[in-house]
């Protein structure tokens, strides 16, 4: 004890009033602290990159789900999403309208699956469950909100990618400018877009 209060005692003293060794001390603290984190939780870090590397991915045939959709249930809007459950990510990889056609402005935006919109909360609970749901969509839920809005959505349905609970690597959003006369045809069409995403 007594020869740590005398390391502590001469550290002070080699600091004195000098601002930049008070910095270097406190910043060299704060590093080994991580170093030392970083060092203990080693296990967990490698657990937890394992875990992502083991899950298992979209093969990337968005155009083809796309051109699916617009086809058969008349959308104005069809946003696809990544999802990553282990680090609570959900990031766009295809935004595409009908007139428009495809949009990368929102390519790579993270609008995360958990948030403090209860709306967005409720749709990604329903997701995890394997549901398919379809509603009013009057308020942006998160960032990319804005652009269906701004596209003139007012109603959308969504489904996960495998379209069963359990597995939720993925989500195919569809937007109509009003409510389609067959929400039902439209769940339907969306279990064969979340097919086309799924298998290899």
């Amino acid at each position: 004890m007594d020869q740590l209060k005398a390391t502590l005692l001469s550290l002070l003293d080699w600091i004195g009033s000098s601002p930049f060794r008070l910095f270097a001390v406190v910043l060299l603290c704060i590093l080994g602290f991580g170093g030392w984190i970083v060092y203990t939780e080693k296990d967990t870090f490698l657990a937890t990159y394992r875990a992502q590397q083991a899950l298992p991915k979209m093969n990337g045939r968005y155009d083809e789900t796309y051109k699916f959709l617009l086809k058969n249930t008349n959308v104005e809007l069809v946003s696809i999403m990544e999802v990553n459950t282990l680090i609570n990510t959900r990031k766009i990889v295809y935004l595409a309208t009908r007139n428009g056609g495809r949009d990368k402005t929102y390519d790579g935006l993270d609008v995360g699956l958990f948030s403090k919109n209860y709306d967005n909360n409720t749709d990604v609970i329903a997701l995890m469950s394997g549901r398919i749901p379809c509603g009013p969509y009057l308020k942006p839920q998160s960032l990319i909100g804005f652009a269906y809005r701004e596209n003139g959505v007012s109603y959308m349905c969504r489904i996960s990618v495998p379209a069963e609970p359990g597995v939720f690597i993925g989500q195919i959003s569809i937007g109509w400018k009003e409510q389609p006369d067959d929400v039902e045809a439209a769940q339907t069409a969306l279990i064969i877009a979340s097919m086309l995403l799924f298998k290899k």
